[in-house]
């Protein structure tokens, strides 16, 4: 650590009121031992309390590893490392539902299964695309909910994308529809977000010319066994390269949708979009999140996470002062009929770490993904930070920041 560095003690506030900011700091710091140069460690993230995974796509001479930590009363322990084979990107995408784990691999259009059996995960199958099309990129995103899975393949239809469903039927794993996407949409797939029978599918290099990269949110819905197209969803005021789409999630009638592109109190300091479904099953805005500092190049939106009525928001080049890029974390709650936020949580913010690169949110805590984050092991080692409201107030409390990272110096 350089003299630059000082040291911040929050208290992690833990009160849900409405107008009201608290500040929040990690609660963990996560990495694995030993640290590695490149692996990108916490990539994705997932979560289902006490349960969170971390991926390393880097690791292990590139056969990329999920790190399994099981946290309960703000201690996170790691409890198993799963590693690939081969260079497939193992791990550039994951998602978690119940005792079932999808990890994507779309360097090699694969997914792998894993099965939680006796505390341990274990490889139950791998599923492909019934015809695999070159640089379809299938496993770039998924999205699992009980025993359905969702695989998004956004280079396939030379970059139009499509999404595939295979459900779990008689212990197998099988493909059950292909959805191509609409002629309007582009990189369908990127992102994605599965509750039950509606499906939530990011496409945001898509736009109406002459415009680029407005981005489109697909929701399609199972009735009957056939899927079909409940709403297309766009930006409250399209514009070019808001990449409205380009992060996803959905719980119930409530869906949650990043355009880190978007220019709001700057350029690309980034929006979050909050649609709810009606009883007639259409789609309408409530609310748009703004970043609170409202710095250009933040990308708030680039991920984001929902459960229950609490969003997190990830922005990883926030703070970035011109130079740095620091990221940071933002949690909404939603009480007395509106959302209400944190301040920007506090973590580890050494210049180029990305935190927000990843996030994922489970029973009133988070996780945070900072890929690229290097200390002494190199660049893109990457770090993982918890954060518990419910037990926050009890851990350590420390969070450490390059000056050049803290908000007073990216005031302008």
């Amino acid at each position: 650590m350089t003299t630059n560095l000082i040291r911040l003690t929050l208290t992690l506030g833990i009160a849900m009121l409405a107008q009201r900011s608290d500040a929040a700091i990690e609660t963990k710091r996560l990495q694995p031992v030993p640290l590695t140069p490149g692996s990108e460690f916490g990539y994705a993230v997932a979560g289902q309390h006490p349960v969170w995974l971390l991926s390393a796509p880097g690791a292990s001479g590139g056969q990329g590893q999920i790190h399994v930590f099981d946290c309960t009363d703000a201690v996170c322990q790691q409890s198993q490392t799963i590693t690939g084979s081969g260079s497939t990107g193992f791990g550039r995408a994951l998602a978690l539902s119940n005792e079932w784990l999808a990890v994507g691999q779309p360097e090699v259009q694969r997914v792998s299964l894993y099965q939680r059996l006796a505390g341990t995960w274990v490889l139950h199958s791998t599923v492909q695309p019934t015809i695999p099309i070159v640089n379809g990129k299938f496993g770039s995103a998924v999205a699992l909910d009980g025993t359905r899975l969702a695989v998004g393949a956004p280079g396939e239809g030379n970059g139009a994308g499509a999404v595939y469903i295979v459900d779990q039927i008689a212990d197998q794993w099988v493909q059950q529809v292909r959805l191509d996407a609409p002629t309007v949409l582009r990189r369908l797939g990127h992102a994605m977000a599965l509750d039950g029978d509606t499906l939530a599918v990011g496409a945001p290099y898509s736009a109406v010319p002459p415009g680029y990269a407005e981005g489109r949110v697909w929701v399609v819905r199972n009735v009957g066994g056939i899927w079909s197209e409940e709403a297309l969803l766009a930006s409250p005021v399209p514009a070019s390269a808001e990449l409205f789409g380009f992060a996803v999630d959905m719980q119930a009638d409530r869906l949650v949708i990043g355009r880190p592109g978007a220019s709001q109190s700057a350029v690309y300091d980034g929006a979050v979009d909050v649609f709810t479904r009606g009883n007639d099953s259409s789609w309408t805005l409530e609310t748009t999140l703004s970043a609170l500092s409202g710095s250009a190049n933040e990308r708030f939106g680039w991920s984001v996470g929902l459960d229950d009525e609490q969003i997190v928001v990830g922005s990883p080049f926030a703070l970035a002062n011109q130079t740095f890029l620091c990221g940071g974390s933002t949690l909404y709650v939603h009480a007395v009929g509106q959302w209400s936020t944190t301040a920007d949580a506090v973590h580890d913010r050494l210049p180029g770490g990305l935190a927000g690169f990843s996030v994922a949110l489970s029973s009133q805590r988070w996780m945070t993904g900072a890929p690229t984050f290097a200390e002494s092991a190199g660049t893109g080692s990457g770090v993982g930070y918890w954060f518990d409201r419910v037990n926050g107030l009890f851990g350590h409390g420390f969070g450490l920041a390059d000056i050049s990272c803290l908000p007073e110096a990216n005031r302008h």
